[in-house]
């Protein structure tokens, strides 16, 4: 999904690939905010999000993904 400068925020069922393990979301501009159903992909070992400079903070529930090694959050404006 890299490259999508118009998408504002992502559907909470973003959470329920389970299996699911690398999502890139760089260069996602116009990105506000991350559903904290992301939380439920435990399975996630690689999480980016460079450059989504309108990206202000993240859920707490991405303390859940005990299998992330990757989380690249640089960029981002906070």
């Amino acid at each position: 999904m890299r490259y999508c400068s118009s998408l504002t925020s992502l559907p909470n069922e973003l959470g329920n690939p389970t299996s699911l393990t690398t999502l890139n979301m760089r260069y996602c501009s116009s990105l506000t905010s991350l559903p904290n159903e992301l939380g439920n992909l435990t399975s996630l070992t690689t999480l980016n999000m460079r450059y989504c400079s309108s990206l202000t903070s993240l859920p707490n529930e991405l303390g859940n993904l005990t299998s992330l090694t990757t989380l690249d959050i640089s960029y981002c404006s906070s």
